[in-house]
């Protein structure tokens, strides 16, 4: 299972729970999909999950506003 499609699990399963499915290329944030805590919330797991260290603010910064653009801060951190 690719990253992007263990990050949507982990999202519809513990976070989005109002929702059947979402598109890797929805807005998370910005649409209200995901709030503050679900967004610790989903940092934590991102932590856990794949080893890396990624504060909820380089999400913001970074507009990393969907699943697609999560897995590439993930993937860049991986390189780091």
């Amino acid at each position: 299972m690719s990253k992007a499609e263990q990050l949507k699990d982990f999202l519809l399963g513990n976070i989005i729970k109002r929702q059947k499915d979402i598109d890797f290329d929805e807005s998370l944030i910005n649409s209200g999909l995901v709030d503050s805590f679900g967004l610790l919330e989903m940092v934590t797991y991102i932590e856990d999950t794949f080893g890396v260290r990624v504060e909820d603010y380089e999400i913001l910064d970074a507009e990393a506003d969907t699943i697609n653009l999560i897995v590439e801060l993930i993937e860049s951190a991986e390189n780091e």
